[in-house]
């Protein structure tokens, strides 16, 4: 073959292979929010709230004017379940929407500090201590009588319900149970509950309430 001829050939076809239509670019897939962390988020009544991590996902960039997160729906001074809501947004418009659970709920250390107590009409003050790991609020010297203790026990985290199961004093000879509730804002605790001693049972009515808010 001519070597012109040839290198002609050889030219043409590197022409028309640069000539060929490029590869489609991929489609854009909306940005991804990954929600790390609890969901749901238990936070203490009172406490300071903070948000576990968030992850956005996004091939071809964010525009991080239109990202957002919107926590104005959670009351950490009411219990109950909230939500925190994200948006993020990509460069070319394509939006993605997640969102995270929040249960403002009873936790012992957002409870711990003084109260004023009244039972069948008497008032007197007490400092609970509290173990948190347990969920429990301890009453100490119940009436007065040496090393009775009152262990509530919080039923659950939505709920606001209080059980006193069955507990002695140090010789047994005095019993107490009962129970009682919590309210939304934490500020007022109602008790009913049992002594028995030497095989007579009385019933109080107590109610506990706070002025104020020092978390400790």
């Amino acid at each position: 073959m001519n070597p012109t001829i040839y290198l002609i050939s050889i030219l043409s076809l590197l022409f028309l292979a640069r000539c060929k239509d490029p590869e489609p670019d991929p489609p854009e897939t909306p940005p991804v929010i990954i929600v790390s962390g609890q969901n749901p988020l238990k936070t203490g009544i009172y406490l300071p709230f903070v948000d576990d991590s968030v992850r956005i996902i996004a091939h071809y960039g964010l525009n991080l004017d239109f990202c957002w997160k919107d926590t104005t729906q959670i009351d950490t001074a009411l219990l109950g379940c909230y939500q925190i809501f994200y948006h993020a947004e990509s460069l070319s418009g394509m939006t993605a929407d997640a969102q995270r659970d929040v249960w403002v709920v009873v936790k012992p250390e957002s409870m711990q500090q003084m109260w004023n107590v009244a039972v069948e009409g008497s008032t007197d003050l007490f400092i609970d201590s509290l173990t948190v790991a347990n969920k429990k609020l301890f009453i100490n010297n119940l009436h007065s009588i040496p090393e009775l203790k009152i262990e509530l026990s919080l039923a659950a985290d939505l709920q606001d319900s209080v059980y006193i199961f069955d507990q002695y004093n140090a010789d047994s000879t005095y019993r107490v149970y009962g129970f009682g509730t919590i309210d939304s804002c934490a500020m007022n605790m109602s008790l009913t509950y049992f002594l028995t001693h030497n095989n007579a049972v009385i019933h109080y009515n107590a109610t506990y309430s706070r002025d104020s808010i020092s978390i400790k």
